[in-house]
């Protein structure tokens, strides 16, 4: 081997190896109490990860080893937000409607049906509020956590019945069960909400303990509820953001500017897919659930706008708790449905009017 050679051989090796030893690992543990079935989770490694990781080979100065916390491993459902603050886990997935204690401005859906189904767009504006209201990252601030995106996977909330639908008159005094803000939906038509679990509809349906549920069609379609449940009336409440993706306060500050550039991006990409996948989902699903032979009815456009305008202003109700938190709820319920309008979205009532 001539020297030259040897020169030039040796160089690269050199060169090679220190682009080796320069790039930094960084550990992260996830972390939700669902397993990968739950889209948000398997959306997580599907789209997230790869996406961050996509963007680090940009340059190769950093690489994140990923340690998955899923299923119970760490916490069980609803347990994200404080194993998060107190740094068990590094990243994961937050289910805001959990928590309305602390994360109450994030309800901002629930609190307008009859406003949006899509929410792809749903989960861009709270981002977008987010950016406009500092009152609306403060709350995660408060709880040690740093928001990467708001999330969506409640593609739209209907009504699945035990017995028949004729109009809106024959849901007067049937007991529905429900969780949150979405058992108010029911009161303007005379039925009863009872709070309740996903994993209970089921079952309450088939015993009796309820005449139906508010659920959304993926959900409906996996628990298999239209089987108690086989008369579906496609209401259309509407979608909601219920989820976000936060990191540990302490964690996201320690971040090299590069690392965190990389996560916003990947965190956008993720917000979007899952959105997108849970809405085609929601249209399979109830196509699935016709041809299971369930009932599916659609609720007309003047019972609609007539369940819209003989419901208790909810969203007020909302803004006011938002505002004894010290975040301006008026304010962002304004520009949340002023959003939705500019949107072209059908919304039914002006929820930010008095």
């Amino acid at each position: 081997m001539t020297r030259a050679v040897f020169t030039a051989t040796l160089s690269l090796a050199l060169a090679s190896f220190t682009a080796v030893a320069a790039q930094e690992t960084i550990r992260l543990t996830t972390v939700s109490g669902y397993p990968t079935t739950a889209t948000w989770v398997g959306k997580f490694e599907e789209i997230f990860v790869p996406e961050v990781d996509k963007n680090l080979a940009e340059t190769g100065n950093y690489k994140i080893d990923w340690t998955y916390g899923w299923g119970g491993a760490i916490v069980s459902p609803k347990g994200e937000l404080e194993a998060i603050e107190s740094g068990l886990a590094d990243i994961g997935v937050v289910q805001t409607v959990f928590h309305p204690d602390r994360l109450r401005v994030y309800d901002i859906a629930y609190a307008t049906p009859f406003v949006s189904t899509d929410i792809d767009l749903i989960s861009a504006t709270v981002n977008d509020l987010a950016q406009t209201f500092p009152a609306m990252q403060q709350v995660w601030a408060d709880n040690n956590q740093h928001m990467l995106t708001s999330l969506a996977a409640v593609d739209n909330y209907q009504i699945f019945l035990k017995g028949d639908y004729t109009g809106t008159e024959s849901l007067a005094g049937l007991k529905l069960g429900g969780a949150g803000m979405n058992l108010r939906y029911v009161e303007s038509v005379g039925a009863i909400g009872v709070s309740s679990t996903l994993a209970d509809f089921y079952n309450g349906i088939a015993t009796g303990i309820f005449d139906g549920t508010i659920v959304w069609a993926t959900a409906a379609e996996s628990f298999k509820i239209y089987e108690a449940a086989p008369t579906v009336v496609k209401v259309d409440f509407g979608g909601v953001n219920s989820m976000a993706l936060t990191m540990n306060l302490q964690m996201w500050d320690g971040l090299p500017e590069e690392v965190q550039t990389a996560m916003n991006a990947a965190a956008e990409v993720y917000r979007k897919g899952l959105a997108n996948y849970s809405m085609a989902e929601a249209e399979r699903a109830l196509d699935a659930i016709d041809a299971a032979g369930a009932t599916i009815i659609n609720v007309s456009d003047d019972d609609r706008a007539a369940w819209a305008r003989g419901m208790d202003n909810i969203a007020q109700e909302w803004a006011e708790e938002v505002t004894a938190t010290g975040a301006p709820g008026g304010e962002i319920l304004a520009a949340y449905i002023a959003a939705m309008r500019a949107a072209d979205q059908p919304v039914l009532r002006d929820w930010a009017a008095q």
